[in-house]
């Protein structure tokens, strides 16, 4: 193929493009040119008549070759590598094949026109790209924040995974990339979707506008949008959206903000330290605290604000390993405050690291202990002093003791426990009212007190009973102790104008002969105590051990009392109550007696004394009442109407229903109400006085006769006399025993009969035994007397053979004096 060879020759190698000439039939390459020669590494004249295939570089190029002419010349571009022979690296290359014609035979190729086309610098920008466009990618998808590009029109771009978390897109509507169904989507999630769906469109009327929202979604989380124009040569060509979401930065501002109130109103004083503990921050309580402003207290070290007696080095090191240990130090310190006055207060100190694990800051809590210290004073007071009077109670009383027996088994020596309590004491709080018998124990407390040495204790245990600890006495010293208690008591009170007395009985036990223990000693004591009160109270006695069996013989007692009534041991005698002047028996009084299977006839001097200790005597003297109403009853239906009188005890009166328990009696029995009187002591009125007066004003408007018993041997205010529905009074028998020659008696009995006739009260004495009595009451005016002249008290059935028989009651009866019995002998 003659084509001018020179000219052709020129433009062939000054082609850039690398170029062969093959034949179209043995596929040898004819000429190749110098860019081939330098694309793949082999000289020109190396590559003329070289099969082509031994240019292919991939198995592709191989089935490439293969293919028919026709196909092979069809001029469509390919990319396909090439091998270059000097560096053996693969060259990325533009392939393309023309088919060229020459001569007659226009329709069959005779050369193939290869070119290639070395595509290294664009493979290689193209490879960069790639890579640049996977970093932005990767570095969107990593955004904290959701990003949305989309154009003028608000047709979707690009958008990253956090977008997709924040607003929830279903996979589904990933797949399709619906944009109008995405924007519907965001616009159901947020809870005004109105106002967004307006401001979107706002958006796309205004292309370079910028925005900043706070939108709130249904699901409770908050989404901060922001949007601006995305700009190519300074012109919008989209709009770059993002989104984040700022539910937590809104709950921490939050936070921050409570944790600021909380740090400005905390009860608690807190103040704020940095890393080298000098204070940055106090809150008003440590103001008030320090009695300092902020000004003067910020900058300071924190160890200055303390007094402590440690250096400041020693304290600093103590707690850098409460800190090192647990993160905070907490301990009792007193604060100095600025007034130069100082208070305890309960430090607890806690460090703040950074993240390198180093003391940031650290953050101080105080509270002030003044009441906390205060309190505990006082409860230590209460636990080892009495409310009332501030004696020492029991538990350091036994503290006491315990010491004292412990030195006294090294020594040798002894000491003395005084059980000491206050004889018919109840009186004064039932006639008086507590609070003052309170006050009166105060009094009591303080002159006990003053009979003591220092080295004494004086306790009270509760209600009027006291213990006295006497150290290191013997026998001689506790009774002279005893004894000056003893008169330091009787010398008169005086207490709101009232004077009064007031007597003890005391108890005494000797360390180590009667108890190795506080509790034997107090035992022991107590017993002899309770001897005393048996022998007539108001004196002192020590113990013997023989006083058990007698306590053991009490509790016997007791026992057999609370059965008596059950099996038919207890009786209710009468004795005849005597008009003076005619001798007639005008009515008779109640009176229990106990005959038991053990212990015999048991004197009502014993039992009833027992009965009222131990509350028996509400079921006693209701048995009493019932009796008493039923005997009175048979006496009227037998023609012969007597008053009966019955003993009515402080505390059966006071039970509730008292009143509508005796006229149910009296109903159930059919005897009137006139029939029957109520014999009360002074006790019993002066208790509650008002509430008394209520109560007697109910029985006497039904009839009932009321007397007062022993008349003048209690606590005595004779304004209620005038005040309440009284009958009658009682002469005492104390007051009978010396008449007629004793002249005491003599006046006092003429006092309450001249009494008696001013306010028209009738008046009976009582124990008269001898004739002389008789006539000398009469004398006085007398009305009513009972006693052993007339008669003991008798069965019912005697009493009944008595009233019914003939009445020459005097004269069967002798003039001869019998002794005066005590007044308990009565019941």
């Amino acid at each position: 193929m003659n084509m001018g060879r020179q000219p052709f020759q020129a433009i062939w190698d000054g082609l850039a493009l690398a170029a062969w000439l093959v034949d179209a039939k043995s596929l040898q390459i004819l000429q190749a040119n110098e860019a081939a020669s330098l694309l793949v590494g082999r000289r020109v004249a190396d590559m003329e008549g070289m099969p082509i295939l031994e240019l292919a570089a991939t198995p592709e190029d191989q089935i490439f070759w293969g293919q028919p002419t026709t196909d092979i010349a069809a001029g469509i571009h390919s990319h396909t590598w090439v091998r270059n022979m000097r560096s053996q690296a693969l060259v990325p290359v533009d392939r393309r094949v023309l088919a060229i014609h020459a001569g007659a035979n226009a329709g069959a190729a005779q050369c193939l026109l290869l070119t290639m086309q070395d595509r290294s610098e664009h493979e290689a920008s193209r490879l960069e790209l790639e890579a640049l466009l996977s970093e932005l990618r990767a570095t969107l998808d990593s955004a904290v924040d959701g990003v949305l590009t989309c154009n003028l029109n608000g047709q979707m771009r690009a958008f990253n995974h956090r977008l997709v978390e924040i607003w929830q897109l279903p996979h589904e509507m990933l797949l399709q990339r619906d944009d109008a169904a995405i924007w519907t989507h965001i616009e159901s999630l947020v809870l005004d979707s109105e106002v967004y769906r307006a401001g979107r469109a706002e958006i796309v009327r205004e292309p370079m506008r910028e925005s900043h929202d706070i939108l709130l979604l249904r699901n409770g989380m908050t989404v901060e949008q922001r949007s601006v124009p995305q700009l190519v040569q300074g012109r919008p060509a989209g709009r770059v959206y993002t989104f984040r979401d700022i539910t937590s930065d809104i709950q921490n501002q939050a936070d921050l903000r409570l944790a600021a109130r909380v740090f400005e109103s905390s009860l608690d004083a807190v103040f704020i330290a940095d890393r080298r503990n000098a204070i940055l921050r106090i809150n008003p309580a440590c103001e008030r605290l320090l009695r300092a402003s902020a000004d003067g207290v910020v900058g300071q070290s924190v160890t200055t604000l303390f007094a402590r007696g440690k250096g400041r080095s020693a304290f600093l090191s103590e707690v850098q390993q409460g800190w090192l240990q647990n993160g905070f130090w907490e301990g009792e310190l007193h604060l100095r405050q600025r007034d130069g006055g100082d208070c305890s207060v309960h430090l607890s100190w806690v460090v703040l690291r950074d993240a390198e694990g180093g003391d940031a800051q650290s953050i101080g809590f105080m509270r002030d202990l003044t009441q906390q210290h205060a309190a505990k004073r006082r409860i230590e007071q209460l636990a080892y002093r009495d409310a009332l009077t501030g004696l020492p109670n029991g538990l350091l009383l036994s503290e006491r003791v315990t010491a004292a027996i412990e030195l006294s088994r090294a020594t040798g020596d002894s000491f003395a426990i005084l059980c000491l309590d206050l004889d018919r004491f109840k009186i004064v709080n039932d006639s008086l009212g507590h609070p003052f018998g309170d006050r009166v124990l105060k009094l009591v407390a303080e002159r006990l007190q003053g009979c003591l040495r220092q080295a004494d204790m004086l306790c009270r245990l509760g209600g009027d009973e006291f213990v006295i600890y006497l150290h290191g006495a013997d026998v001689g010293i506790a009774e002279g102790v005893a004894r000056r208690m003893l008169d330091e008591l009787q010398r008169p009170f005086m207490l709101d104008g009232m004077g009064f007395s007031i007597q003890c009985s005391i108890g005494v036990s000797m360390f180590p002969r009667d108890g190795e223990s506080l509790d034997d000693l107090i035992k022991q004591a107590d017993t002899a105590m309770y001897q005393v009160k048996e022998r007539g109270r108001g004196n002192f006695g020590f113990y013997r051990p023989q006083m058990n069996a007698n306590l053991l013989s009490r509790m016997k007692l007791e026992h057999a009392m609370r059965q008596a009534l059950g099996l038919g041991h207890m009786a209710v005698h009468y004795q005849p109550q005597v008009d003076m002047a005619t001798g007639r028996i005008v009515g008779a009084e109640a009176l229990a007696r106990w005959t038991d299977p053990e212990f015999g006839v048991v004197s009502p001097g014993s039992f009833i004394p027992l009965a009222e200790e131990s509350g028996f005597i509400v079921s006693l003297g209701g048995w009493v009442m019932e009796q008493a109403i039923k005997e009175a009853a048979h006496w009227m239906s037998c023609g012969t109407p007597l008053v009966v009188s019955v003993n009515v005890s402080a505390l059966e009166f006071r039970q509730p229903g008292f009143v509508e328990r005796i006229t149910a009696l009296l109903t159930r029995y059919g005897l009137p109400a006139q029939q029957l009187e109520l014999e009360l002591t002074e006790s019993v009125l002066l208790h509650d006085a008002q509430e008394m007066e209520q109560v007697l004003a109910s029985l006497t408007r039904q009839g009932l006769r009321l007397s007062i018993d022993d008349f003048g041997t209690g606590y005595s205010s004779l304004a209620y006399l005038k005040k309440l529905a009284i009958h009658r009074l009682k002469i005492d028998r104390t007051f009978i025993c010396g008449l007629p020659d004793d002249e005491g008696d003599s006046a006092i009995v003429k006092a309450v009969l001249g009494m008696g006739r001013a306010l028209g009260f009738s008046v009976v004495a009582e124990g008269v035994e001898t004739q002389e009595q008789r006539l000398a009451l009469h004398t006085m005016g007398c009305e009513y007397y009972q006693g052993f002249l007339c008669a003991p008290a008798l069965s019912a059935a005697e009493f009944r053979s008595r009233v019914l028989g003939p009445s020459a009651v005097e004269q069967k009866h002798q003039s001869k004096r019998t002794p005066c019995r005590s007044r308990a002998a009565k019941r």
